[in-house]
């Protein structure tokens, strides 16, 4: 069976005659037409009780961006045709296109390689992909979250992550405590103070920051002078005092932890992070991509958009590895998901000490894609899976 979009009037039908097809929350029917010459087809595979599954990408509207769209649309393409390869009705939408009447989002075509505006039904899955902190704190993100129970619409990942907050949720759990290096939110100035002074050597965060922008090290040197620095510049201060009353103001207004630097064991002379991919999986949370980022210009961050390269994880792979990865991500999955909402899909900065020790940097509830083709191919496989999953629970998966 395929299904069409019809242009003229704007509705979606299918081309098998005497079968009856819905599609969505909303079970909205989409009904036989003969005639679908010079229309975009899509082959639909058909899942339990004659419906098609439908997943909405949501991002923000974007005015500088090809019809508006924000985001990651490289990988909004790719999952989409994916999903569509798998008989998935997928499609991209803002909050101001679920909002007109009727319900518009915009399919990429495979023929044109160009985005197209459609009317679609309404999702069984919103997979969250807004692109900005600020868009989920407005009333308008709250409005949509309340929409989506409302009809009964499963949210794939409902929030960006504060890392302090999730500091504060691994911590408060335990399991998880050797793997956390000591973190204080950073607004009082006393506290920092003794804080430094304890650890001598700390990284200054910024909460809602991610890529390694905004990060800081604070280092007390030998003769007890300070050094501030930075991915590109390096200040030094007489001491804690000067440097406080120099930054204090940029520090708190942006919202920044101090943590503890951990001693990393290096490779060829540079630091090295894993970067691990997970997903939910039929109640738990499975590693399903495992890289490893190097740094080269710099040793403070090992992000590749900081100068830090890819090194294959196969050359540092051990079983004891795999399996403390394994019980990082299950457990970081399950305490998380209590606290934040389901995560059906996160990412996590895995640091590690001269002694062995992995250590938790950061935990990412949307994930940027993998420069590893064969991770983002996994990628795709699982969020299908997890998506037939969510929707059909029953439902064979291939």
């Amino acid at each position: 069976m395929n299904i069409f979009y019809d242009v003229p009037s704007e509705q979606w039908n299918h081309n098998q005659e005497n079968v009856q097809l819905y599609a969505g929350a909303a079970n909205g029917e989409i009904p036989f037409k003969e005639d679908h010459q010079d229309q975009t087809l899509v082959p639909i595979r058909l899942f339990p009780g004659n419906r098609v599954l439908v997943v909405g990408i949501l991002t923000s509207h974007d005015h500088k961006k090809e019809l508006g769209i924000g985001g990651n649309l490289t990988l909004f393409q790719n999952l989409s045709l994916y999903l569509l390869d798998h008989g998935i009705l997928a499609y991209v939408f803002t909050s101001e296109s679920l909002l007109s009447q009727p319900m518009n989002g915009f399919i990429f075509s495979s023929e044109t390689r160009s985005w197209n505006a459609v009317t679609v039904p309404l999702p069984d899955i919103v997979y969250n992909r807004i692109p900005k902190r600020g868009f989920e704190a407005s009333s308008r993100f709250q409005q949509l979250i309340s929409f989506f129970k409302e009809q009964h619409i499963h949210l794939f990942n409902p929030c960006f992550l504060d890392k302090y907050l999730m500091y504060e949720a691994l911590t408060e759990d335990g399991s998880l405590a050797r793997h956390l290096p000591s973190t204080i939110d950073l607004t009082k100035p006393a506290q920092l103070s003794d804080f430094f002074h304890f650890h001598k050597h700390i990284y200054l965060k910024p909460c809602k920051g991610s890529q390694g922008k905004g990060i800081y090290t604070l280092l007390e040197k030998t003769d007890g002078t300070l050094q501030f620095s930075s991915l590109k510049h390096i200040e030094s201060y007489p001491d804690f005092s000067s440097f406080w009353h120099t930054n204090k103001a940029s520090l708190l207004k942006k919202g920044y932890l101090a943590q503890r630097a951990v001693i990393p064991k290096k490779l060829n002379g540079h630091r090295y992070d894993y970067r691990i991919l997970v997903h939910y999986e039929n109640g738990f949370y499975k590693v399903t991509g495992k890289g490893v980022r190097m740094s080269q210009t710099q040793e403070i961050t090992t992000h590749t958009p900081r100068g830090g390269k890819l090194f294959p994880y196969q050359h540092l792979q051990t079983r004891k590895l795999n399996r403390k990865l394994s019980d990082i991500a299950q457990r970081c999955g399950i305490i998380l998901s209590r606290k934040f909402g389901f995560l059906g899909e996160f990412s996590i900065d895995i640091g590690e000490d001269t002694s062995g020790t992995l250590f938790i940097y950061e935990v990412n509830s949307k994930p940027m894609q993998f420069d590893e083709e064969e991770i983002e191919e996994n990628r795709l496989l699982h969020l299908k899976n997890l998506f037939i999953e969510l929707t059909f629970p029953n439902q064979i998966r291939k």
